[in-house]
């Protein structure tokens, strides 16, 4: 290796900034990438410790669905990449363990009810 990719190496590893602690991540996730979604947000409720959300949607048909998400947060190798960028994220929003299937209601209070039966709502919410 010469002396330049020493030095650049070097130098790209002190630019990269430390990842933020896991408390401080889930407080700058707080309702981020919630125009991601193509159906209007209409509720998001979220856990004790905010690390996973239900986000209650509403499509053109006035129907209503909703999609647990948690945060996952970028490995070391993931944030050296991502953190050059301008403005992002130490961590993303996804579908809980990838499920995406969802149940269609025609109201919200259904939906509710619904959701405060699932096993995972008891648990973390």
């Amino acid at each position: 290796m010469n002396f330049f990719t020493k030095m650049f190496k070097k130098k790209l590893k002190e630019e990269t900034p430390p990842m933020p602690s896991w408390e401080t991540v889930v407080e700058m996730m707080y309702d981020k990438h919630l125009d991601a979604f193509s159906d209007e947000v209409v509720k998001v409720i979220y856990s004790k410790d905010r690390s996973m959300r239900y986000v209650v949607l509403k499509d053109e048909k006035e129907f209503f669905t909703y999609q647990l998400e948690a945060i996952y947060q970028y490995d070391e190798d993931e944030w050296k990449y991502i953190c050059s960028h301008d403005n992002v994220l130490p961590a993303m929003w996804e579908p809980f363990r990838g499920i995406v299937g969802k149940s269609v209601f025609e109201n919200i209070g259904e939906l509710l009810n619904e959701l405060k039966a699932e096993s995972e709502y008891k648990q973390y919410f």
